[in-house]
């Protein structure tokens, strides 16, 4: 039995139990009196190899090269199969889970938007002015909100960590530590989610205005400015399930959809912070009309 890392049978050994091996993968050389059974691994049973019981393969896949003797039964349960990333000698695991991949990406992505969207109508029914402030500050000045945005992305782990650190000396601190982590986590959850809802809402009311249609509904330019940020995502995603000829055009645009969205994010994040949550405006106000004073003519 094997936990966490893949055996060898060697060419010259004979095993007279059952070969299980968990989180890894098997190759067999020699003999195996009994079954074989592997969870999230792969089975390769060479050309001098010989195994008499059952072989059950789970989250892989089963390689029987030429001259290979198997006389019991195989049971594959797979999703897709090992195909792990090789630099020199450095080897890092990874799955490909095939067409179910891609069909899961899709359905992930649309849950994704889905529950975006159900954030996004909280934060405008319980902090509408906030929404407006901040994303008339991200409109106000892009490349500060970005800036701003794209340093709290760097920092706030570092920054998080050495508070941690300060305060778990103090050994008083400890419990001030503990407390810390998720209230910093949904702090930046909030700030994320407040900063991408005035982002796709100011985006909305862009093409609202553009397309001289001005509807004064924040959800509706809510929702527009939503599909316009993530559909190119979506439509990776989409296009990611045809078949092969039209994949080479979903990778792309998947690039594309994970810029815009970055920017997004980020500059909303900034604005978010440049605002104290939306508690400020930092955009100036509108320039009066001059006021044109009556021309007095003296009979």
């Amino acid at each position: 039995m094997a936990i966490g890392r893949s055996i060898q049978v060697p060419r010259d050994e004979e095993v007279t139990d059952a070969v299980i091996v968990i989180g890894g993968s098997l190759r067999v050389d020699g003999r195996v009196r009994e079954g074989i059974v592997v969870v999230g691994g792969n089975v390769d049973l060479g050309p001098e190899s010989e195994v008499s019981g059952d072989v059950v393969v789970v989250g892989g896949r089963l390689v029987r090269e030429t001259g290979a003797q198997l006389h019991g039964s195989v049971s594959d349960v797979s999703f897709g199969e090992w195909a792990p990333w090789t630099f020199g000698r450095l080897t890092i695991p990874a799955f490909d889970f095939g067409d179910f991949g891609r069909w899961f990406a899709l359905f992930g992505t649309v849950f994704r938007i889905s529950l975006l969207a159900v954030l996004m109508a909280m934060f405008l029914i319980l902090a509408r002015a906030p929404v407006a402030r901040i994303g008339h500050a991200a409109a106000a000045a892009p490349a500060r909100a970005f800036f701003t945005g794209l340093a709290a992305e760097i920092l706030f782990v570092p920054v998080l960590v050495i508070v941690c650190i300060g305060l778990v000396v103090t050994i008083i601190g400890i419990p001030l530590a503990i407390v810390l982590v998720p209230i910093a986590v949904l702090t930046g959850f909030i700030a994320m989610i407040l900063g991408f809802t005035a982002l796709a809402t100011r985006v909305g009311e862009w093409l609202q205005d553009r397309a001289g249609r001005q509807t004064h509904s924040a959800y509706l330019a809510a929702l527009m400015g939503l599909i316009v940020v993530l559909g190119p995502t979506l439509l990776a995603r989409a296009i990611g399930i045809a078949p092969w000829p039209l994949r080479f055009a979903a990778f792309g645009l998947l690039i594309s959809g994970v810029i815009v969205e970055f920017v997004v994010w980020t500059m909303g994040l900034g604005a978010t912070l440049m605002t104290g949550f939306g508690r400020w405006s930092i955009a100036p106000p509108p320039i009066p009309p001059p006021t044109v004073l009556p021309v007095v003519v003296n009979a």
